[in-house]
This record gives C-alpha cells, structure tokens and sequence, in this order.
C-alpha cells in the first residue's frame, strides 16, 4: 500500500519525463477548441462497466494533466485537443496486483487511452452531460460527467451530521468513488457518483459490532438514507469556511451535514505518516512564547507490525496536534498525519499535525 502511494505521489513529476505528445500547438479555432477543453475539465466523467465492481473514472485536469482512476490502480498521462481529436500521451500507471474485474477495467483504460488519437462528442441529455470516445476499433464508450466543482467540494470536506437525542455524530467522506460513513456505531461504506443531478449510491457494506440502542437507531437511519439510493441534494459553497451539504430521505425529509475541511484539501498534501508515543506528564517550555509542551517520542513499526523505539528519551513537542486531547493520566501512541505547510509565516512552525488515530493508550497510576 505505501508503494502505491508512493508512486501516485510521483506521478505528475513522472508525466514530465515521460511525455510523449508535442507542445501544445495553436489551432486554427482558438475559440472554439478552448470551449472544448473547458467542457471536458469541467467535468468528472464516469464510465460504470456491469461487470466491474467500481467505476472508472477520468479527470481532464486543466493543464492538460490526465487523471484516472480505474477502481484498480491509478493511471496517467497528458491530453489536448487536435483537429478536433482527443488527444492522449502514453499512460504511466501504478502497479498493485487487483481482483479480476478491475484488472480487465484497466486493461479497457488503457485500450482507450494510451497513445490515443479518438474521435469524440460531449453532449447534454436531461441536464447530465455525456461523453462519447470511439477507440482505435470503432467502439464506442459512454461517460456521465459530474461538475467537478461538486465532486471537488464533496471529497475535500468530511461531513457531519448530529442527530437529535444523540452524543455522537454521523461523519461521511467522501474519496474518488467510495463515501465512508461512521455512523457512530459501525462503519459503513459505499460507491458514489452524481448523475442528473443527484447522488447516486450503491449497495451499503458494514461492520458488524453491537452498540448501544440509541446508535443501533442512528444506524439504521444511516442505512436508510445511503443503501442504493438517487439521492436528492443540494451543495451550498457560499461559505467555504462553513458549507453545507443537504441531503433527502426517501419521504423528502432533509438533513443537513456540515462541512470542516480535510487535512488533504487544507494542506495540499497527502501527509506522512508518523507514530508517537506521548507522556502524561507535560512541561514549561518557550517556543515563540512560554507555552506548556508535550513530550513525546518518535516509534515506528517493522513490517510484522513489531514496535521499535527511535528515541530512548522523551523530546518537547512545541507543536499543536489537531484532533487530540491529552489526558495527564495517560500514557498513549497516535497515529499522526504530517502535512508540509505552504507559504510558512515566521512564527510558525513549517509543519501542521493531525491526529488520525489513537493506537495505545494505558491509565498510569500516580502515586
């Protein structure tokens, strides 16, 4: 798994080595080739093969950068518009084994796109937008655009909703095709796309752990709202700080989940992933100003899950991380997610911690 990040990380600087297609050329219908363009960046566009069991999906990025992901592993090249065709480079792809049939799904991808040069039409039908490529063999392939504004919004939030009488809140998050739901008891998860202007999900998977009456209700209403559904919704980006997103049961009942933006999207980064081991006692410590500091001590684990120890003694962590409380009266190791700021202010520290999960924790008994 970390290879496969690690080459998705590499492979818009792979694109510039690897780049097959010829600099961008002026055409003769400057106007009307720039629409064309704009129409396919504008969009994500979705091709759902029956036999597949996650869609592929293409993202005309513009500058001319191609994205796709095919439920398998993650593919990418250039494009631009020539005469009128679609053109595309050479696809760089990562390399993780997958089941079958997103291993043909692939294959199908690659078939249409590397080193392409397609015929291709994109029209309106009902108010979904359609994308029309002919390969190499004269077959034609279909896909369904969702604006890219929605889908960008959508999977760069996670979304909570607290329902009424209830402690914990229902979050969702949303990736390329999956939404991840924690319901506050199990966690669910499904496929997602937008088509004709609702969101459109597929069968709902779950975890199968009792819990307590008023979440096992909670859950329930989860499944309810996301099991196989077109469902009604409404994006609302007037605030990008707050947005919300409203969604409608099968009665036309709405909810309104609330937006708080992830890492990811904050940072522009995908993170690292680091361990610490954080001590209960904390101490005075001067940063920019005296402030109280954390002490804390770097782990890392062998590939058998085997815990090492990098640092024999604790370290001041004159940082904050998000999400985590310190309790005095315990000992813990987190997860932690890394992420590189941009545009570092002199004051601040050029990294942003994010606690993504408590993996250890022991009540220390004081004397």
């Amino acid at each position: 798994m970390k290879l496969k990040y690690l080459l998705l990380a590499l492979l818009p600087f792979s694109l510039m080595a690897c780049q097959s297609i010829q600099p961008y050329q002026k055409q003769p219908h400057v106007s009307q080739q720039a629409d064309t363009e704009q129409q396919l960046s504008a969009y994500s566009w979705t091709y759902q093969n029956s036999q597949a069991s996650k869609p592929l999906v293409i993202n005309f990025i513009d500058n001319h950068q191609l994205s796709i992901q095919t439920g398998c592993n993650g593919q990418g090249g250039s494009w631009k518009i020539e005469e009128g065709k679609l053109v595309t480079s050479h696809l760089i792809s990562t390399m993780m084994a997958c089941q079958s049939d997103l291993m043909k799904q692939e294959q199908l991808s690659s078939s249409i796109f590397n080193e392409a040069r397609s015929n291709f039409d994109i029209s309106l039908a009902n108010g979904q937008a359609i994308l029309t490529i002919t390969d190499t063999k004269g077959q034609k392939h279909v896909f369904k655009g969702s604006k890219m504004l929605e889908h960008s919004a959508l999977t760069s939030y996670n979304w909570t909703y607290q329902p009424e009488g209830s402690k914990e809140p229902i979050l969702l998050n949303f990736s390329n095709d999956r939404i991840g739901i924690d319901s506050g008891c199990n966690r669910q998860g499904t496929s997602w796309k937008i088509e004709n202007g609702q969101l459109l999900t597929g069968d709902l998977v779950s975890t199968q752990m009792a819990c307590d009456p008023v979440l096992m209700k909670q859950e329930q209403f989860s499944s309810s709202l996301f099991q196989k559904r077109s469902i009604p919704f409404e994006l609302n980006l007037a605030n990008p700080e707050q947005p919300t997103l409203i969604l409608k049961d099968t009665q036309g009942q709405s909810y309104t989940f609330k937006g708080n933006m992830t890492p990811e999207a904050q940072y522009q980064s995908q993170g690292e992933t680091i361990f610490l081991e954080i001590a209960p006692e904390t101490k005075s410590c001067t940063g920019v100003a005296p402030q109280t500091c954390l002490q804390v001590r770097e782990i890392k684990y062998d590939d058998k899950g085997i815990k090492t120890q990098v640092d024999k003694d604790w370290t001041l962590f004159y940082d904050h991380i998000e999400g985590f409380k310190h309790d005095p009266n315990q000992r813990v190791i987190v997860r932690v997610k890394r992420y590189e700021r941009k545009n570092v202010a002199a004051d601040q520290s050029k990294y942003a911690y994010v606690h993504d999960m408590t993996v250890e924790q022991e009540t220390i008994k004081k004397p």
